[in-house]
Order: C-alpha cells, then structure tokens, then sequence
C-alpha cells in the first residue's frame, strides 16, 4: 500500500473522512504520523443547541451542531469514538422525553470518550436519558424494573453468557432508586432505593456506584469492550489471542480508552484490513457530502435516515447493526443520487484529468482495475458532455467499494 493509500485508510477509520485535500495535507507524517495525530488531536467542543422538539434538524438543534463537529477535517478519533459509544451505550430520542436529556447524555459522551471506561459507565448508569430509556426511572427496591441491569451487564460489560438472572435481580435492587422528573433533573431517593446488600457475580452490591465498579472488575468486561473497539475500528472479529492481549493492554491501563484504541491502530492488523467493513450511513454520508461539495446538515441527516441510521435514534438497545446489510443494492441508487448537481462537478468537468480528481476527493488512491477502466471508459465516452461526465463519474466514485467499504 502506498503513502496515500495509508494515510486515507487510517482516516476512514478513525475519523469521518478523508476529507478533499487531507490526505495529500498529511501524507508527509505517513500511517504512523497520522495515526498520533489524529490520536492527539484535541476534542471538539460543540456550542449550545437550541432544544426544538418539533424540528429534528433546526440549524441550531443537537442533530446540526453533532453533524457540523463530523464533518469537520480537525477532528480526531475522539469524535469516531463519540460516534461508536453512542452505539453502544444506547438511548433514542424516540423514547427520551427531551432533547435537553439527550444533549447532556452526548456531552457526557464526549467527556469520556478516550477516557476512563469505569468512569464512563458509573456516569451513564445515572444519565438521566438513559434512565429513561432503560426504564431505570422511577425503579423501586420492592419491586425493581430488571431491563436496566439486564442491558448494563449484557451490551454495555460483560457481554452475553456472563451473568445469570440472580444477578440481574441483585443489580435490579442495588440500581433501583433513581428518578426522572418532568423537568430533567435526575435524583435518588433513599425511601425508594436499596439499602441492603445483594449479591452480584459473588460479591456484595448495594448501590448503582457499587454495581458498576462489580462489572467493570470482571476480566470479562475488558474483553468484551477490547473486542467491540477492536471490531469498529479494524473491521473484523479478533482473535481469541489477540482479544486477550488487548483485554491485558485495557486491564493494566485500568480501563483507561485510550491506551486500548492505541494499542488496536498501532498494530500491523489495523493498517493490513483494508476496507474489511461497509462504511456504515453516518461514515458514508459525511464523507460523501465533502466529496460533492454540499454543505447542508439537514440534508445530510434525511440522507443518513434514508439509509438506515440516524443519529440520536438507535433502532434499539443494541445500537446500529455491523456487517453487510449496509450494503444494499438498492441504496446504491440513493448514493449515486448525490452526484447530481454537485457543487464538485464543476471542479472535476475542468480538470485535465477529470478522473484523477474524483478519486483524490473520494480518497481513492488505489482503485481496483475494474474501477479505474470504467471510470476512464465513462469519461471517454462522454468526453463531449464534460458536465454530464463529470456527474457519472462522481455517481461511479460514490457508489464503488473503495468508497463504500471503511
């Protein structure tokens, strides 16, 4: 693979580009430079949203103000990583009652994202928004609503297989006592909540702080969360050798984030699986944007919806789905579509080499023989329609798999 190759590589995994230009901006650092630099590069900091629960996508709503921060070239990998907890750890404005909870629930997102896991799950546990969505809310130690501690243990720690239903039940009661009230602000109280110890994986728990620290100390929780980044960011299952060893790197760092993304995009099979996963909606349709030149968050967010993902609307419990199923033949209809009175026609209908430019704003520096000869037949046979070929040929850039594969 050559330098570009790389470098392009490296950001679409880690970022929500390459953007138009970054590549070439900094393929000096190649793979290795790229990677700390986008591993340093400092978090974006979103301004106050206005909350409209009528308008998804109100220019100065949460939906605008995340999309804006996606498509930016300064970010890093804390806003891929941003993107990936919100998968994981749940909640859908679907069900949330405002958008103020899912905006501090974001924030909260943001603050941990290459932080510390622990740190992480103790403060979403009691996130407001997830409360609600988990129907933590209003859970009594009488008579606790399960689905919370169920969720907790099996998608956001340990993973199926790794608890039993007594220790739902105990992590039931130690979670129990937290409300939602009609203005948003989350509380605990005594009366409702638990006081008594319970039992969890072997150990005593009483309260929500208790239960989390219960979880996050089982060896199984560090796999589990090594193996979920592993596969976002390398695009594939890892081994059971290579999940150990970074189960040990996440261990020893005592779940700090950072370390464990470090340790998986330093590593030869980072850099060696190239394209191994679909780009999933939210991926495609931010760097697809970049590529046509359209500058438009609304667009942009009917566009991901029209594709099966929206931000702040996870399908369910279990976030967004992984694997092929992204890869529909009929949304190549939808991507192809973008190209239609792109801005970036222009620029490609006036290159020398009309060809070469689709590809260096797409990222594609190392196109597959049968895309490259049916980029250079489209374009001659259209040679004497220069806007028109230019437009096919940002259809045809859009819709390969040097693009839509990560």
């Amino acid at each position: 693979m050559d330098e570009l190759a790389a470098v392009a590589h490296v950001l679409r995994r880690t970022t929500f580009g390459p953007f138009p230009g970054q590549t070439e901006k900094l393929a000096g650092q190649g793979a290795d430079g790229v990677i700390a630099a986008v591993l340093s590069a400092p978090p974006l900091i979103p301004s106050d949203p206005v909350f409209d629960e009528e308008d998804d996508t109100g220019e100065d709503g949460p939906v605008f103000r995340w999309l804006r921060l996606m498509a930016d070239p300064a970010a890093g990998v804390h806003e891929k990583l941003v993107w990936f907890w919100h998968g994981h750890f749940t909640s859908s404005h679907d069900k949330v009652e405002t958008w103020e909870l899912m905006w501090r629930q974001h924030v909260l997102l943001r603050r941990y994202a290459l932080g510390n896991f622990r740190d992480l799950a103790r403060a979403i546990t009691v996130d407001g928004a997830m409360l609600q969505w988990l129907d933590g809310a209003g859970s009594v130690a009488s008579g606790p609503n399960e689905n919370h501690a169920r969720e907790l243990m099996e998608l956001f720690t340990l993973g199926r297989g790794n608890y039993s239903q007594e220790d739902v039940r105990g992590a039931a009661t130690a979670l129990s006592g937290w409300d939602v009230d009609s203005e948003g602000r989350v509380s605990f109280d005594p009366d409702s909540g638990n006081a008594r110890a319970m039992r969890l994986l072997g150990r005593s728990v009483v309260d929500a702080r208790d239960v989390v620290d219960a979880l996050c100390d089982r060896p199984e929780c560090a796999r589990f969360v090594a193996g979920k980044l592993y596969e976002f960011l390398v695009g594939q299952s890892p081994s059971e050798q290579r999940t150990g060893e970074l189960a040990a790197v996440f261990a020893r760092a005592d779940l700090e984030i950072r370390p464990l993304v470090e340790a998986i995009l330093r590593d030869a099979s980072f850099l060696a699986a190239v394209r191994a996963r679909p780009r999933y909606p939210v991926e495609w349709v931010t760097a697809a944007f970049a590529v046509c030149g359209i500058d438009d968050p609304a667009a942009s967010f009917d566009t991901m919806t029209a594709l099966g993902q929206s931000p702040f609307y996870p399908p369910n419990v279990a976030g967004w789905p992984s694997g092929v199923r992204w890869l529909v033949p009929g949304a190549a209809v939808a991507r192809a579509a973008l190209a239609v009175n792109a801005p970036a026609v222009a620029e490609i209908a006036g290159a020398a080499d009309p060809v070469a430019v689709a590809f260096a704003r797409a990222g594609i520096y190392d196109p597959t023989p049968a895309t490259a000869v049916a980029a250079r037949d489209l374009v001659f046979e259209l040679r004497r329609e220069p806007e028109q070929a230019a437009a096919a040929l940002l259809a045809l850039v859009l819709t390969a798999p040097e693009f839509v594969l990560a």
